[in-house]
């Protein structure tokens, strides 16, 4: 057998959403400027990108991530995503950080603050941190988000790049249960149908269920744009919510019962993210050129 690539990741989950975390392979880059590997990467190694997305161990819901050196922060990010799916995620940082700080790939801090260049901006995360394990980890976001109002729903720009639709349950569907989730998942896609078919350019529908008896909590199921349903409440859904909403602090529940909760600071500039990010395996695979299936494959 003669190996052609090996690759090494660690593997971690942020409120049930998958992210593999490479720290080798053969994904590499001449520039030390993180638009333009941002720009090559979306554009080169496609099979690299596939077998790592697809099995093995791969699925449907999984994000690639590539940890590089940076001048500016402690650490930068290029982001890799299934065809159609949101190339960056806010939980991408969290699970990056939990990932690198728990394997010892990233050495502690006694600020606990750490610096994550990418092709968005630099984020600032606080990750705390007890007997090797990351607890806890803030991520903060500007609440500078864009929000216009049609006729039947409210769309919320979020980085001047993904675009939500947001509707609340009353009138527009069952109740978000598990036991509906067929039911939701047909009314997802009927939507994203409807609002692409208006030309809209939509990275996801949000479907919102607010708490009778507690205003600062609501329960959600985000549909991405080719009707996948996010386990996870939604750093960006939950982020929407309260700024349509207006709420300085906000517990968001997905179907599956995972949370995140968000506070607006005091000055009203900023969101902050409160979750915990899990290591769910560190990897190496290797990629066999005699492989039948040399491009991946996703399971039905």
């Amino acid at each position: 057998m003669k190996f052609e690539k090996m690759f090494s990741t660690i593997d971690t989950h942020v409120a049930g959403e998958a992210y593999r975390i490479v720290i080798q392979s053969p994904i590499t880059f001449a520039e030390n400027n993180i638009k333009k590997n941002h720009e090559e990467l979306q554009v080169q190694f496609e099979n690299t990108k596939n077998l790592l997305l697809k099995e093995p161990r791969g699925h449907r819901g999984m994000h690639g991530c590539i940890v590089l050196s940076s001048v500016v922060a402690d650490f930068s990010l290029l982001f890799f995503t299934h065809e159609g799916v949101s190339n960056f995620k806010c939980e991408s940082l969290i699970a990056t950080l939990t990932g690198l700080l728990e394997t010892g790939n990233l050495q502690q801090k006694s600020s606990h603050l750490y610096s994550i260049e990418t092709v968005n901006g630099i984020f600032e995360l606080h990750a705390e941190i007890a007997d090797g394990e990351v607890i806890a980890t803030k991520l903060r976001h500007s609440s500078d988000l864009i929000v216009e109002n049609s006729q039947d729903t409210s769309l919320i720009v979020i980085d001047e790049e993904r675009q939500y639709a947001l509707f609340e349950k009353v009138n527009e569907a069952q109740e978000i249960t598990l036991e509906n989730l067929a039911s939701l998942s047909k009314w997802g896609k009927e939507k994203i149908r409807n609002l692409v078919g208006k030309g809209l350019n939509i990275t996801g529908v949000i479907l919102i269920e607010q708490d009778a008896e507690d205003i600062s909590r609501v329960r959600s199921v985000t549909f991405e744009s080719d009707g996948y349903i996010l386990r996870s409440p939604g750093i960006d859904s939950t982020l929407a919510i309260a700024k349509v909403y207006q709420k300085e602090v906000l517990q968001n529940s997905s179907i599956f019962n995972s949370t995140f909760k968000v506070h607006k600071d005091s000055n009203e500039e900023f969101y902050t993210i409160s979750t915990e990010a899990f290591v769910t395996g560190i990897h190496q695979f290797i990629f066999d050129q005699e492989d039948p299936l040399e491009n991946g494959f996703i399971l039905a």
